[in-house]
């Protein structure tokens, strides 16, 4: 009875103090221990258990000597779910690239439409990063950072925030995968005169064709997947 009653009041306290986290800027510390005791009128062991549950939902960090502070929200804990939608075979690789394919053609419109002149400063950089690693006998790693930070780019020029919330955690999903993988990258080459190509698109203010041209692009890429992984072997997230 006593633990059923801990956990509602950690429930409903960890509900009161989301709606003040989520006003608050990434680093900034919350009240001790005591002090949340003390305002809620709670016991310490109450305030653990809220504790946990803001850790679970991602919103908050403990460190030692600093307590509780506002976490940095990166969608680990989705690209945790998406790891293991993949291991239960309730998803396939193949599943999440087309979910990629229908969020960035649609994406890259909005980018070509909405970017500004930082954002193409930047689309130029990961594809300058691009190029360089594609000199580079072993870069592989270097090459896939430049890969999706191009994609991360897209995502914040199209102005939309919801964009950037799943393209994060995707990345950084496909960031665990293809580092694993047994051939990425696969074709780089094309890859980095594709990325020139949405590039060139978005640069133009040309909505279709930056559509078209992100389309081609991940459509190569899932015609390719089984070179990029092996879908039947166990993959996992590592936050």
């Amino acid at each position: 009875m006593a633990e059923a009653l801990h956990q509602r009041l950690s429930e409903t306290l960890a509900d009161t103090l989301q709606d003040e986290i989520v006003r608050l800027a990434p680093g900034d510390r919350l009240p001790t221990e005591a002090e949340l005791a003390r305002r809620f009128d709670v016991s310490r062991t109450v305030v653990r258990e809220t504790a946990r549950l803001l850790i679970q939902r991602g919103l908050v960090t403990v460190k030692p000597g600093r307590g509780m502070t506002v976490a940095e929200l990166d969608g680990r804990l989705i690209a945790e779910q998406y790891g293991l939608l993949m291991r239960r075979s309730e998803g396939s690789f193949a599943q999440l690239l087309e979910l990629r394919l229908v969020l960035e053609v649609e994406m890259a419109q909005l980018a070509a439409a909405r970017r500004t002149e930082q954002h193409l400063a930047e689309i130029e950089e990961a594809n300058r990063r691009l190029a360089a690693a594609l000199e580079q006998t072993d870069a592989r790693d270097e090459f896939l950072d430049a890969d999706l930070r191009f994609h991360e780019i897209v995502a914040t020029a199209s102005g939309n925030p919801f964009f950037s919330l799943v393209i994060h955690p995707l990345n950084g999903f496909l960031r665990d995968t293809y580092r694993t993988g047994p051939g990425y990258p696969s074709e780089s080459a094309n890859t980095l005169q594709e990325h020139l190509q949405i590039a060139e698109a978005i640069a133009a203010g040309d909505p279709s064709r930056a559509r078209f041209a992100t389309e081609n692009h991940l459509r190569r890429v899932m015609r390719h997947r089984d070179r990029l992984v092996a879908e039947n072997r166990t993959t996992t997230v590592h936050p």
